[in-house]
């Protein structure tokens, strides 16, 4: 049993994962700005993939089914880590990864839980989670030093600068005088799709 045939109150209670808000994203570049940090992303693969659950059991695939001997029409599978499909599946992987980041030394901020900030000898550091695209900020030794860390845990890929994050372009001056966050794909859908009223 996954996904939508799960049943709320039996085989779930919370589903709700939280992701950084739009308001926060932009704290994160106006501090970006003030304090001269730098910005990657950290894309995680397979994220859902990465958390234990609750007791969760489901019917063997009939894809499977060649596999065990006559297993029985009763006989069902105990699923052992999360899977895309289910319904708690973000939200666990949204605990996984705060876990992580707690062990590092972040601390979630009261206002945004998904946004995590870290200070040490390697100056500060802030993280913004949005499932699995993580906006990173700080210092290149601050990120350095979190990116490797994370490396040993998860499977992630890292971009060398965050020029866009949830479909929108950042650009930052080099001498981080100024900067603007905008969407510019979206003015070009819709002069296509209304510029024939016009």
């Amino acid at each position: 049993m996954f996904g939508y045939s799960q049943i709320p109150g039996v085989d779930f209670s919370i589903n709700y994962a939280p992701v950084g808000n739009d308001v926060t994203f932009r704290v994160v570049m106006v501090l970006q700005l003030m304090f001269g940090l730098y910005a990657v992303l950290l894309d995680v693969e397979t994220a859902f993939l990465y958390r234990n659950l609750e007791e969760i059991y489901m019917e063997i695939p009939s894809g499977y089914k060649e596999v065990y001997q006559d297993p029985g029409k009763d006989t069902v599978l105990k699923l052992q880590m999360a899977m895309y499909g289910l319904v708690q599946a973000a939200r666990q992987w949204f605990k996984r990864l705060s876990d992580v980041l707690i062990t590092l030394g972040f601390k979630p901020c009261e206002s945004d839980p998904c946004l995590m900030y870290r200070v040490n000898e390697n100056g500060m550091c802030i993280i913004l989670m949005y499932v699995d695209e993580n906006l990173i900020a700080g210092s290149n030794t601050a990120i350095d030093q979190v990116t490797d860390k994370t490396r040993k845990v998860f499977n992630v890929t890292i971009s060398s600068e965050a020029t866009e994050y949830l479909g929108c372009e950042i650009h930052i001056a080099k001498d981080h005088t100024c900067g603007s966050i905008g969407q510019p794909h979206l003015y070009k859908n819709f002069e296509q799709k209304f510029s024939k009223y016009c």
